[in-house]
């Protein structure tokens, strides 16, 4: 079935940035079996439109209340016969609501559910049904206001789950933290892998992954060349500085470990060492305070 489409200019109500408007627009028209199919043109390219209600002034509303297909009123040919069926049933279905739509009754019903009103809608039900506007209006607050509710006690929500986020995962990283520190300490094998935590236990920072050692380096204040970061980062492995074994990744057949890798290690070590030990006196102190 060829439709035809007519474009025109026309006076229409609807909401822009929140805002109600009335101006001329051009709208797109499509005739289907004596009932006018319109939408604004700019919305034509859309996947779903706003029907365009007509009222007895020949001015056009985008009240946002009844979704339309636009494209299979339009001369979209569809060549095969269940697509063209699929079409038609669409259309017909489709016209028979708009044609038997009773607004009054339609509104009625969204204020016995408290529902939300728009401010087209408000503004047709002011020109049209005044007698319903005052609970039209009171039906948009009672949901205004629930909707925040609901907004709280979700943000709420989301709030406690991101706390349990943070702590579970900060206490991850701190232990893996304190074992790697007791394994550098002792001389044991070190795994390298990626620390993730969230910086000063805000969710809102976003997790951090870090290179575990890389991470000790930056506590440490301990700079290390750029070449030799890379190497830590993308080609080591594990280390044991008690062994000297370092085992590293053979990327692009480079079979050549890091010069310097030693240097930071050890360095690592030393402000481990150094830190511990003053832990053990901190400690040591208070059993004698006590006492």
């Amino acid at each position: 079935m060829i439709l035809e489409e007519k474009i025109k200019i026309a006076k229409v109500w609807h909401i822009d940035n929140n805002e109600l408007k009335c101006c001329n627009k051009k709208i797109a028209i499509i005739n289907y079996k004596d009932v006018e199919i319109a939408i604004l043109k700019q919305e034509k390219n859309w996947s779903t439109q706003n029907l365009l209600i007509k009222d007895k002034n020949n001015e056009y509303w985008q009240l946002g209340i009844i979704p339309i297909k636009f494209n299979l009123f339009s001369n979209t040919v569809i060549t095969d016969k269940e697509g063209q069926n699929r079409a038609e049933q669409y259309r017909n279905e489709t016209t028979e609501v708009y044609k038997n739509m009773n607004l009054k009754k339609f509104w009625q019903k969204k204020i016995e559910r408290d529902e939300f009103f728009n401010k087209c809608e408000l503004a047709y039900i002011e020109k049209y049904y005044p007698d319903i506007l005052e609970k039209a209006i009171e039906s948009r607050k009672i949901f205004e206001r629930d909707r925040d509710k609901r907004y709280e006690e979700e943000k709420i929500n989301r709030q406690i789950q991101e706390k349990k986020e943070v702590k579970k995962t900060n206490s991850i990283f701190q232990k893996e933290l304190k074992e790697m520190k007791y394994t550098i300490f002792t001389g044991g094998t070190v795994i390298v892998k990626d620390f993730e935590f969230y910086k000063d236990n805000k969710y809102e920072n976003g997790k951090t992954i870090q290179n575990n050692v890389l991470y000790l380096a930056k506590e440490y204040g301990i700079n290390i060349p750029l070449a030799t970061q890379g190497f830590i980062n993308n080609r080591l492995v594990r280390y044991n500085l008690n062994t000297k074994e370092v085992v590293f990744k053979i990327i692009n057949n480079n079979k050549k470990c890091s010069t310097k890798i030693g240097i930071y290690l050890n360095k690592i070590y030393e402000k481990v060492k150094e830190e511990v030990i003053e832990k053990i006196k901190r400690q040591n102190k208070k059993i004698i305070e006590v006492r």
